[in-house]
């Protein structure tokens, strides 16, 4: 493999023209030796240069043998890639926007296959634009593109232009290659070979493409066009021109794999937006042509547009929490003649996965790790145990050590054999598989077990510093988030308890069984009542008319009914004397149940403003700025007092032996 480290973040630059492009700004005499250098000079997170070349493969060729030569050891890539000017116009009659088209080749295909499979392919298929076709028919074109026959084309095409326009064209080579297109259909054709067979990518310029207008002509090969590649390239001055770029390509339901590029012409020091190193692309794949095929898969996830990806700032501002590499070696005193570790692997920031047969490593590898970062699970370690690598009869481990460099730069080495020093902070977060076995088997009981405990340290241990408000573990400071939401719940659980018992209670009420129960007791009622009537005594028939005994049955009959009128009137006062004690009773019982509320409210209050105290002052509000609560138990008592004086005069009324007296005299 030759990039162990795996993907990680570089920068990417595939459109960069050399000193041998037909159109720079490098200068002439000296240009080569100075654009070298200049790349040589790159940032160092630039790893990989696409050489743009107009139809010719010059540029290219001499940077690969400048780096053959070891000339620039900072760039791990270059790939050729030749540009062209499509036959499909936009724009207006007098300018026509020229689509720019590019073939970024493999590096494992060579220059030759490409001269002769590609470029020499092409020659016959090349077209004049439409303006300038009367050239090829007049003969003043051979068809086949070499940088003499360029130039001739262009100054055939300036001569045919009166002489005071001459002055708006550029040199006859640019002239030349500006008005040589190619159809797409030609390209997809000749790169349909099996030469070049998952060897090429493809992309368009932007900014060109634009151009091409939205119309009924136009509409159909504009979508072909920017569709049928992988890629495109544009040339941002800013992020921000990148982001609107892009948008508007998303918002036109296009490819928006949307990439910056210099489009360098120039060296770094000019002020012009097309030179070295001005380049905002980032790509997370090996530095190889297939790591670029992944960018064209998960654009989203490969690359990113801007000064840094927020993970490798991440990185760079946090260098202690990150390793580099691990390297395993014979300590120089070693008596042991067996090979078993002399290795240095790099490790990626991101995501690691060991993978490998039974007793391959894996454990090892992962136990020196813990060790050398102080795991606080060392007692469970695998391989670096007394049953394995550490047998005290055989202990291989005193032979052999292990250095762990961070990011940072810092490096701790140790012997195998050496225990994990409890005293220092534990830099790395181990679950070895022996831990992980036994935790697993915990799972589902009660009481909470080594893996709920583990699980809530891994959370704390990635809640930010600050977010922890001064707390040691997870479960205190959920408890200090939770609080007030706890008592709130258990307030509403209250308050739903006496709901549901008042709805159980009408929902039995509502019930066939107790409408019948009720039936039952109405009918049992009603026989009490016919009993009642049956039981009536027997009529004593009317003594016969005698006077006297008519006058005194009359007498007695008129006291019976002043008797009765004044029972009936006892007994109606009784009744509401009664039925006033059950409502001073009720209304003194709702007035003890107003003051243990107002109570219990009280006690709420001053737990409140005990447990706030500290929390208002650390944040400078007084508390009563918050909250001003007056109670007053007065009127309720005093209410109970009247109710309580009304009722000892009922009770006092009502005794029996008052009511009877009462009675009695009636």
């Amino acid at each position: 493999m030759n990039y162990p480290r795996g993907s990680i973040w570089r920068k990417w630059d595939l459109q960069v023209h050399t000193p041998d492009s037909l159109v720079h700004s490098y200068g002439g005499a000296g240009a080569w030796d100075k654009f070298i250098e200049a790349l040589s000079k790159l940032p160092p997170e630039l790893k990989v240069l696409g050489i743009n070349d107009y139809i010719f493969l010059d540029g290219y060729k001499k940077v690969v043998t400048a780096k053959a030569a070891g000339k620039l050891p900072n760039i791990d890539l270059l790939l050729p890639v030749i540009e062209l000017r499509l036959d499909k116009f936009g724009g207006s009659k007098t300018s026509l926007s020229r689509v720019n088209y590019h073939v970024i080749f493999s590096d494992a295909i060579t220059v030759e296959t490409i001269d002769s499979q590609f470029l020499s392919a092409l020659c016959p298929r090349y077209i004049l634009t439409p303006e300038i076709n009367e050239l090829r028919k007049a003969g003043k074109w051979s068809g086949i593109p070499t940088r003499q026959s360029l130039e001739d084309l262009g100054k055939a095409i300036i001569e045919s232009v009166p002489e005071h326009e001459r002055i708006n064209y550029g040199t006859p080579l640019m002239e030349g290659f500006n008005n040589l297109c190619v159809s797409l259909d030609a390209i997809n054709t000749i790169l349909a070979s099996p030469y070049f067979t998952g060897q090429v990518l493809t992309a368009v310029g932007k900014t060109e493409w634009a151009d091409i207008k939205w119309n009924d002509q136009s509409i159909a090969d504009k979508k072909t066009i920017i569709n049928g590649v992988d890629l495109v390239f544009i040339s941002s001055a800013t992020v921000s021109d990148w982001e609107k770029a892009r948008k508007s390509l998303t918002d036109g339901r296009v490819n928006d794999r949307l990439l910056d590029c210099s489009d360098a012409h120039a060296f770094a020091d000019s002020t012009d937006k097309d030179r070295l190193g001005k380049c905002f692309t980032w790509i997370k794949a090996d530095p190889t042509f297939e790591g670029l095929r992944q960018v064209v898969n998960e654009p989203r996830e490969r690359s990113f547009i801007g000064d840094i990806p927020p993970k490798l700032d991440h990185i760079q501002k946090n260098k202690t929490k990150y390793i580099d590499k691990i390297r395993l070696e014979r300590k120089p005193s070693a008596t042991l003649t067996e090979t078993w570790f002399d290795n240095t692997i790099p490790l990626n920031p991101d995501l690691v996965a060991i993978i490998g047969n039974r007793g391959k490593g894996k454990s090892a590898l992962t136990d020196t790790i813990g060790l050398l970062s102080n795991t606080k699970q060392h007692a469970d370690f695998t391989f670096l145990s007394d049953k394995n690598f550490r047998q005290p009869k055989d202990n291989k481990a005193k032979h052999f050590q292990a250095t762990l460099t961070w990011e940072s730069g810092t490096a701790v080495t140790k012997g195998l054999e050496e225990a994990v020093d409890e005293q220092q902070p534990e830099m790395v977060k181990y679950i070895p598989q022996n831990f992980l076995e036994k935790v697993c088997t915990q799972l589902g009981k009660i009481e909470e077990s080594d893996f709920d405990r583990e699980l809530k340290k891994v959370i704390f241990s990635h809640v930010e510093i600050a977010e922890r408000l001064g707390k040691a573990s997870l479960d205190e400071l959920i408890a200090y988030k939770t609080s007030e939401a706890t008592v709130k719940i258990r307030i509403l659980k209250q308050e739903l308890h006496a709901i549901n018992e008042e709805a159980v209670t009408l929902e039995d009420k509502s019930t066939p069984e107790h409408r019948q129960k009720i039936d039952n007791l109405l009918k049992v009622k009603q026989e009490e009542l016919t009993v009642h009537e049956k039981s009536k005594p027997a009529e004593v028939p009317k003594p016969e008319n005698d006077p006297v005994k008519q006058k005194e049955i009359a007498g007695v009959a008129a006291a019976v009914e002043v008797a009765k009128r004044e029972l009936a009137e006892c007994e109606k006062q009784i009744l509401e004397a009664t039925q006033e004690q059950g409502k001073l009773v009720q209304f003194i019982a709702t007035t003890d149940r107003l003051l243990a509320r107002l109570e219990n409210l009280q006690r709420q209050l001053q737990t409140f403003s005990s447990e706030s105290q500290a929390d208002f002052a650390s944040i400078g509000i007084k508390e009563d700025a918050v909250l001003r609560v007056t109670l007053d138990k007065k009127p309720l008592s005093d209410k109970r007092g009247e109710f309580s004086g009304k009722k000892t005069k009922l009770d006092a009324k009502l005794d029996p032996e008052n009511a009877a007296s009462l009675i009695q005299r009636s």
